[in-house]
C-alpha cells in the first residue's frame, strides 16, 4: 500500500534534509560500536550502523538525537578505507571462503571469491591480495571482495618479507636480465689498471660499486695534500637509455636492502658480476680525481674521466677497523701496498672528519641494528653495530666525491639530480626560534642567542649549522628529537641547492649507480659532458618517482623489521626481560619507545604509567607527559622497561616501566 507512494517519499526526504549532515572518518572501537571523527567533533556510531561501514571509511552521515545524545547514521560513502588490501584466508563453518583484513582495527570477516588466474589451492591462514567489490553504502547488501593475488602459504617463514613487499606493491624478484651483455658506449677510456685501487665492503657484499686509491701530494720532500681517486662502477656502459632494463630501474629506483638478502635494482648478473669492481678483474668505471690540502679543504676543481680500473684487494670493514684500531690478533694486510693505502686513507679520513666538524655537520653516532637470520628465516640474533673507522673511510670518500659531483654538474650542465634539504619547514621557523631561546638562552647569552637563532639566521646554511653544533653540546637527545619535528623533508631537485642536514652547499650522489637510479642519471650526464654529447635536464616525473620509491623502501624496511622484532621477542615474553629504552613519542594513550639493545619499537600504555588518568596531562609542544603537575617523561628520556606482551597479528610490542611492576 505504501510502496512507491510519492507523498511518503517526499516526507522521508524532508525528514532527511532536516537532519544535520556531517562528513568524517569512521573509527572503530574494541567493541561493536564506533565513532565518526569530524574536524571538531566526534559522533557515536551504534553497533547496527557500524555493520554498514569499515574502520577508516570516509563517509557522509546524518546526525540523529536520541534522548540527549547525538549519534551518526551512515548515509553516503565518500572514500572507502579498503580498495586493494592484504588479507588472510579463512573458511567459515559452511566452508565458504572468507578473508580477514590485515589491519589492527578491522576484525570482521569479509566474504570473498577467488580470481580465475589464481591456481593455488587456498588454505586457512594463507596470505593474499584482495580488492573490495561491494560496500553496504554503495547500495550493496554486504561487504564482498575478490582475491586477485596469492602471496604465500600460512606456514611460510618468509611471510614477513613477501607480505610486506606485496602490501607496498614491490616485486620480490630481481629485474629480468639478458642472455649476454655488450658495452654499448664506445667512448675513450683511460687505462688506470696500474693504480692500486682497493674496495672496502662487508664480507658478503657482491655488488661492489666503489674503489679507492690515494697518494700524497708533495712539493719536494714536503707533503702538501692528498690526491684521492674515486672509481665508481659504470653500469650505464652496458645499459642503453631506451632499454627495458633502464625502464625497470627507473621504476624501482633503488636496490631494496632487506634483512637477510637484497632485491637489486639491476639484474643480478650486472650488479653482482659484470659491473661489480671485483678483485683482479678489469672493469669500466667513471673516475673522479680529488685534491685536498692536509686540512681536508678542496684545493683544485674535481676532474672526471672514463677509465678501466682493476681492484687489487677486496677489504672487509671489520678487518680494516681491527687493523687500524690495533685489536689483539687483528687481521693484517697481505701486501705493503695494501697497508700503505689503508694508512693513507686513514690519514685522509681523519682530516676530512675534522673539516666536516668545522665546516659542515657530522652524523650523530647511532647504532645500526642487523638481523642475523637462520636458514629458515627465523631471527637468530640482533646485533647493534656502530660505524667504525673503516666505515668512516668509505663514508668520507663518498661524501667528498658527491660534493665534487654536485659542483661539477652545476658548473658544466646547470642540472642534475641533487640531494637537497631546506632545514626547518618555513611554517615552523618561529616555533624553532622560541624553542631554542627557551632551552638554550640564559641571562648572560640571551642577546647573543637571540641573534644567532633569529628566523632569518636559521634559514641560512651557516646559521643552521651553528645551531646544530650548539645543541650537540647538550648531553641528551631532547633538543634534537624536538627540533626534528620542525624540519622539512629531504628532496631531490634538478638544480644545485644546499643540503642543510649534511651542512653542505650542494650534494649530488653518483657513487652507487648499481643501487640508485639517480646515480645512473648523474653518470649519464657526467659522461655526456666528458664527450661533448647532448643531454637533457632530468624530468620532474623522475624526481617524483625517486621520492615515492624512497618512501616505499623505508616503509618496507620498517614493516619487515617490526614483524621480525615481534617474532624474536615473542619467545622471550615469559622470561620478562628488562631493557633500556629511549622515549620516541609522547601521546595521551602512552609512550612510544625504542629498545636500545636491539632497536625494536615498543609501546607503553598510559595506565601502566599512572593509575589515575585524570592526574595525567600531555604537553604537545614539549612532547612531554606530566603526572600530578610534575614532569614525568619527555622525548629523549632513557628509561628502564620490562617486556610485557607481543601481538604478532598487529605487529605490536607492549612494555611497562620497571618501577610500576
Amino acid at each position: 500500500m505504501f510502496q512507491n507512494n510519492p507523498l511518503l517519499s517526499q516526507l522521508k526526504q524532508q525528514i532527511r534534509e532536516s537532519k544535520l549532515q556531517v562528513e568524517g572518518t569512521v573509527k572503530a572501537s574494541d567493541k561493536a560500536f564506533g565513532f565518526l571523527e569530524c574536524d571538531k567533533k566526534s559522533y557515536f556510531i551504534p553497533p547496527a550502523a557500524m555493520k554498514k561501514v569499515m574502520h577508516g571509511d570516509k563517509i557522509k552521515a546524518l546526525i540523529e538525537v536520541i534522548g540527549d545524545k547525538e549519534q551518526a547514521e551512515p548515509d553516503q560513502l565518500l572514500e572507502p578505507m579498503l580498495t586493494r588490501f592484504i588479507a588472510r584466508v579463512r573458511f567459515n563453518k559452511e566452508k565458504k571462503l572468507q578473508i580477514l583484513v590485515d589491519h589492527p582495527q578491522i576484525n570482521h570477516a569479509i566474504g570473498a571469491n577467488k580470481a580465475k588466474a589464481i591456481k593455488e589451492e587456498l588454505q586457512e591462514g594463507d596470505w593474499v591480495v584482495a580488492n573490495l567489490k561491494t560496500h553496504p553504502l554503495r547500495d550493496d547488501r554486504f561487504f564482498f571482495a575478490q582475491i586477485n593475488e596469492f602471496i604465500c602459504h600460512a606456514d611460510d617463514e618468509f611471510a614477513p618479507w613477501w607480505v610486506t613487499l606485496a602490501r607496498h606493491e614491490q616485486s620480490r624478484y630481481p629485474v629480468n636480465g639478458l642472455t649476454s651483455y655488450q658495452m654499448h658506449d664506445q667512448q675513450t677510456r683511460e687505462d688506470l689498471t696500474a693504480l692500486h685501487f682497493v674496495t672496502i665492503d662487508a664480507e658478503t657484499t657482491l655488488d661492489m660499486d666503489d674503489a679507492l686509491y690515494i697518494e700524497p701530494i708533495k712539493q719536494g720532500e714536503q707533503q702538501t695534500g692528498w690526491k684521492l681517486v674515486v672509481a665508481i662502477a659504470d653500469p650505464t656502459a652496458y645499459i642503453p637509455s631506451n632499454s627495458t632494463i633502464e625502464q625497470d630501474a627507473k621504476q624501482r629506483c633503488f636496490t631494496n636492502y632487506l634483512p637477510g638478502f637484497n632485491i637489486p635494482m639491476l639484474p643480478r648478473e650486472l650488479a653482482d658480476e659484470i659491473c661489480s669492481l671485483t678483485k683482479d678483474q678489469i672493469r669500466p668505471a667513471l673516475v673522479c680525481y680529488i685534491e685536498t690540502d692536509l686540512a681536508g679543504n678542496l684545493s683544485a676543481k674535481p676532474h672526471f674521466v672514463s677509465a678501466y680500473i682493476q681492484s687489487k684487494a677486496k677489504l672487509v670493514y671489520e678487518h680494516v677497523s681491527d687493523y687500524l684500531e690495533q685489536a689483539v690478533n687483528a687481521w693484517q694486510p697481505e701486501t705493503v701496498e695494501i697497508a700503505q693505502q689503508i694508512d693513507w686513507l686513514h690519514q685522509f679520513t681523519q682530516a676530512r672528519i675534522q673539516w666536516r666538524k668545522q665546516h659542515s655537520l657530522l652524523f650523530k653516532e647511532k647504532p645500526d641494528y642487523h638481523f642475523i637470520l637462520a636458514e629458515n628465516g627465523k631471527v637468530a640474533e640482533i646485533k647493534a653495530e656502530y660505524r667504525r673507522i673503516a666505515n668512516q673511510i668509505v663514508e668520507e670518500a663518498m661524501i667528498i666525491a658527491n660534493i665534487c659531483a654536485a659542483e661539477y654538474l652545476d658548473e658544466h650542465a646547470k642540472c642534475g639530480i641533487f640531494n637537497t634539504h631546506a632545514g626547518f619547514d618555513k611554517k615552523n621557523l618561529d616555533t624553532a626560534h622560541h624553542f631554542l631561546l627557551t632551552n638554550l638562552a640564559n641571562d648572560t647569552n640571551h642577546a647573543l642567542l637571540t641573534e644567532r637563532y633569529s628566523v632569518d639566521n636559521l634559514t641560512t646554511l651557516t646559521g643552521y649549522c651553528q645551531m646544530r653544533r650548539d645543541i650537540e653540546q647538550v648531553d641528551n637527545d631532547y633538543l634534537e628529537f624536538r627540533l626534528r619535528r620542525l624540519l622539512t623533508f629531504a628532496e631531490f631537485k634538478t638544480e644545485f641547492a644546499p643540503h642543510f642536514g649534511l651542512g653542505l652547499t650542494g650534494y649530488a650522489t653518483w657513487t652507487s649507480p648499481i643501487r640508485k637510479y639517480s646515480d645512473m642519471v648523474n653518470h649519464r650526464l657526467i659522461k655526456a659532458i666528458l664527450t661533448n654529447q647532448p643531454y637533457e635536464k632530468p624530468q620532474d616525473e623522475i624526481l617524483l618517482r625517486l621520492q615515492e620509491a624512497r618512501r616505499q623502501n623505508r616503509l618496507v624496511e620498517r614493516d619487515i623489521a617490526d614483524w621480525l622484532y615481534c617474532r624474536y621477542l615473542a619467545e622471550k615474553v615469559a622470561q620478562k626481560p628488562e631493557f633500556e629504552a629511549k622515549v620516541q613519542d609522547v601521546m595521551r594513550s602512552g609512550l612510544r619507545v625504542q629498545l636500545l639493545e636491539n632497536g625494536a619499537y615498543a609501546f607503553i600504555p598510559a595506565p601502566t604509567l599512572h593509575d589515575n588518568k585524570e592526574e595525567m596531562s600531555v604537553n604537545s609542544d614539549e612532547l612531554s607527559l606530566y603526572i600530578q603537575g610534575k614532569l614525568a617523561y619527555k622525548i629523549g628520556d632513557v628509561i628502564q622497561v620490562q617486556l610485557c606482551e607481543v601481538k604478532e597479528e598487529t605487529r605490536s610490542i607492549i612494555v611497562i616501566p620497571v618501577q610500576q611492576k
